[in-house]
């Protein structure tokens, strides 16, 4: 890995490591050593003695003794440092920064909330003076102009380390707690109308030059969300041979409402995070069934924060549909999610991005998921479009797109496996995309 805050773990490549096994099979060998060593000296002994001088004898038999005991103390003490570096990493990876720059960002960000804050009050108070204040804040002159925008810096201490800690830590019961949520929330929506399928737009739209590689399905993405209305985007890719394949681009939470009959709202996540397939998963279902995707043509799913938890929910329920042969999701909670055997899946995660720890649980680290784990805020990269110093930022597709471009040049050979095997997806080429909405 180069100094950019980026690793990997799981995929084709990955190496599964018990620490406690490796620690037993060190202590294991050192004990052999110690054992043949004693056996050594006693037959050196007995060689001293006047026993047989031929290979079979006291001697010979030393000599081979002291050869094994000699080799399982390397091998042990080989083993030491192979758990102390495999211990060191997983250090690293999990934190990725000392006390010390923690400890410095904790304070450059209590500094910038302090400035924000106060920045906001002189702009509150010059409103409330006098009316004209207050209208100046209409304009985009005037007090309006000294009010920061967006919100506070905090991912020093609120981040996806914390969510997934304070969950897994308080949470006994993720699986009854989220459904006991899922049911009241269903209950406050009972006014919104029912989900009824999708009418698709006008269309297709042709691409001329698609973007190529993850980094241009994030900005695809990206686009897919700024439709809104829950809308779902299938891009079609033709081979020379006339065969095809789709790219399915599934938005992340639009609806955070109880009237709105989007899909693509708050329950959706609820029903997503274990592994339900929510009214959002019926659309992209309902698409794919419109857009006339045969059972035969490859299929990949990408999404975004709850567009990711469908994708991932997709995999499995549409298995018995549709060909889908790969996964992309970006910043999405799909730890507790089960996708099968045979779809290559690839989980992009921003450290400071609070969305992939709300289930507690880290992906799986199996031989057809990797995860991409990537600090932003203490990236390198001169292209990189944000610091991720809050919420917002952190979780922003913006900045996984960034993401994308590091995995795009080669993130290590597990990543590698997976982008090769999706790269008739993500070749440039000619296109055509396709939007389906949900019926009003």
């Amino acid at each position: 890995m180069s100094d950019e805050p980026l690793w990997s773990y799981g995929g084709a490549a990955g190496l599964a490591v018990r620490l406690e096994d490796l620690e037993r099979a060190q202590a294991v060998l050192a004990l052999a050593g110690g054992e043949l060593e004693d056996a050594v000296w006693t037959l050196a002994s007995a060689a001293r003695a006047g026993g047989p001088a031929t290979g079979a004898g006291p001697a010979g038999l030393a000599a081979r003794a002291s050869g094994i005991a000699l080799s399982c103390r390397a091998l042990s003490a080989a083993l030491a440092i192979a758990v102390e570096r495999y211990a060191e990493a997983e250090r690293e990876a999990a934190s990725g920064l000392s006390l010390a720059v923690r400890l410095g960002e904790v304070g450059a960000d209590a500094a910038g909330s302090v400035g924000w804050g106060l920045r906001w009050g002189a702009v509150l108070a010059t409103a409330l003076a006098s009316p004209i204040g207050a209208a100046s804040l209409l304009w985009d002159d005037g007090p309006r102009r000294l009010a920061p925008g967006g919100l506070p810096p905090h991912t020093s201490w609120l981040n996806g380390e914390l969510a997934h800690a304070t969950v897994a830590a308080r949470v006994e019961d993720y699986d009854r707690a989220v459904a006991a949520l899922a049911g009241a929330l269903a209950a406050a929506e009972a006014l919104e109308p029912d989900y009824r399928g999708v009418v698709p737009e006008p269309g297709p739209r042709p691409v001329a030059l698609r973007d190529a590689g993850v980094a241009g399905t994030m900005r695809r993405l990206d686009w897919t969300e700024q439709l809104g209305g829950g809308a779902v985007a299938i891009e079609t890719v033709a081979a020379s041979d006339g065969s095809r394949r789709h790219v399915v681009y599934i938005p992340g939470t639009q609806d955070w409402g109880v009237t709105d009959p989007n899909p693509a709202d708050a329950h959706a996540n609820l029903v997503a995070v274990t592994g339900g397939v929510p009214d959002a998963g019926r659309a992209v279902r309902d698409a794919l069934d419109a857009h006339g995707v045969a059972p035969d043509e490859p299929v990949m799913l990408a999404g975004h924060s709850q567009g990711g938890l469908v994708a991932a929910v997709g995999a499995s329920a549409l298995a018995d549909r549709y060909r889908i042969t790969h996964v992309l999701t970006a910043g999405s909670p799909t730890g507790r999610i089960a996708t099968p055997s045979g779809v290559a899946v690839l989980h992009l995660e921003n450290t400071r991005d609070v969305v992939p720890g709300l289930d507690g649980r880290a992906n799986p680290d199996t031989r057809d998921r990797v995860t991409v784990v990537h600090d932003r805020r203490r990236s390198g990269q001169a292209e990189a479009p944000d610091g991720s110093r809050t919420v917002a930022e952190a979780h922003a597709l913006e900045g996984y797109a960034a993401t994308g471009a590091l995995v795009d040049r080669g993130a290590g050979p597990s990543v590698r496996a997976w982008t090769d095997s999706a790269g008739a997806y993500l070749t440039g080429g000619r296109s055509e995309i396709s939007v389906y909405r949900p019926a009003s």
